[in-house]
C-alpha cells in the first residue's frame, strides 16, 4: 500500500510538471513503473478526478481534484487572506499587477494576484513556480533568509542563464543579495524573460523571518525612472503593512 502511495504520488508530481501531459508509455519510461501496475494506478487516480485523459492523444494531465485541493490549501494561508487586499491595493495604486510569492524549496510559488487592466501586463498566475534566482520576488526572500542558508541554496542550485542578464556567477549574486538587504528591495531586470521587469520587497512573519515578498512585474516598454519611484514606495509600504497584519512589529531593513 505504501508503494502504491508513493507511485501516486510521483504521478502526481510529474504530471504537475509537464504542462502537455504525458501518455502512459511515457509515464512508465520515466518512473520506472510496469506498464500493468502503472494502469492500475492511473485508473485509480481517473476514477477519483486527480488525472484527466484526453481520449484522442491518450495523454495524461493532472484533473480538478487536485486543482481543488491546491486551491483550498492556499486559501487556508493565512498570509494569502491578509495579503490578498494589500496585493489588490498595490495593483490600484501603480497601474500594474502585482502578486506575493512564497518560497517552495529551490522556487518561488506565486500564491495571490491581481491583474492590472492593461493589455500587455506579465502572464503569471496563482500556482506559478518561478526560478528564486531569476525573480525579484525570490531575491528579495533570498536576501533576507540567514546568510548560511543563502549560501547552501546558492551552492546547490545552477544559475542557468535564462536571458543574457541573468545573473550566473555565484559570487556576483551574493554581492546582489547584500545590496537588496541594503536597499530593502529586490529588482529583476529581464532576467527571467527579457522583455520583463520587476521590483519586489520582503514580507515578514511574527517570528521576524522572511515569509514572503510582494512584487510588482510589468513590461520594459512601460519602464521610467517616475513610474518605478511610485511602484517602489507603494511596495516598501505594502510589505510593511503586511508584516504588521502577520504580528510582526515592523523592524528597520537597515
Amino acid at each position: 500500500m505504501v508503494r502504491s502511495a508513493d507511485r501516486a504520488l510521483e504521478i502526481l508530481e510529474i504530471l504537475g510538471t509537464n504542462k502537455r501531459g504525458l501518455k502512459h508509455g511515457e509515464i512508465a519510461h520515466a518512473l520506472n513503473i510496469p506498464k500493468s501496475s502503472l494502469t492500475k494506478l492511473l485508473s485509480s487516480l481517473l476514477i477519483k478526478d486527480y488525472l484527466t485523459i484526453d481520449k484522442v492523444s491518450g495523454t495524461y494531465a493532472i484533473g480538478p481534484r487536485v486543482l481543488s485541493l491546491a486551491n483550498s490549501y492556499l486559501a487556508g494561508l493565512d498570509i494569502v487572506r491578509i495579503a490578498q487586499p494589500v496585493v489588490r491595493d498595490v495593483m490600484i495604486k501603480t497601474g500594474e499587477s502585482a502578486s506575493l510569492m512564497i518560497r517552495s524549496g529551490h522556487e518561488g510559488l506565486i500564491v495571490c494576484k491581481e491583474n492590472s487592466s492593461h493589455i500587455v501586463i506579465a502572464r503569471f498566475s496563482i500556482g506559478t513556480r518561478v526560478p528564486l534566482y531569476a525573480s525579484a520576488g525570490g531575491k528579495a526572500i533570498l536576501a533576507f533568509i540567514s546568510e548560511e542558508e543563502a549560501d547552501g541554496y546558492i551552492s546547490s542550485v545552477k544559475l542557468d542563464p535564462l536571458t543574457p542578464t541573468t545573473i550566473t556567477n555565484p559570487e556576483d549574486f551574493r554581492d546582489e543579495l547584500k545590496k537588496i538587504r541594503k536597499r530593502g528591495l529586490a529588482r529583476c531586470n529581464g532576467e527571467q524573460h527579457e522583455d520583463l521587469i520587476a521590483i519586489a520587497a520582503p514580507v515578514f512573519g511574527w517570528d521576524g523571518r522572511v515569509a514572503a515578498a510582494i512584487g510588482t512585474p510589468f513590461p520594459r516598454i512601460r519602464s521610467n525612472a517616475e513610474s518605478e519611484g511610485i511602484i517602489e514606495v507603494v511596495l516598501s509600504e505594502a510589505s510593511k503593512e503586511i508584516s504588521r497584519k502577520l504580528g510582526l512589529g515592523w523592524k528597520s531593513l537597515s
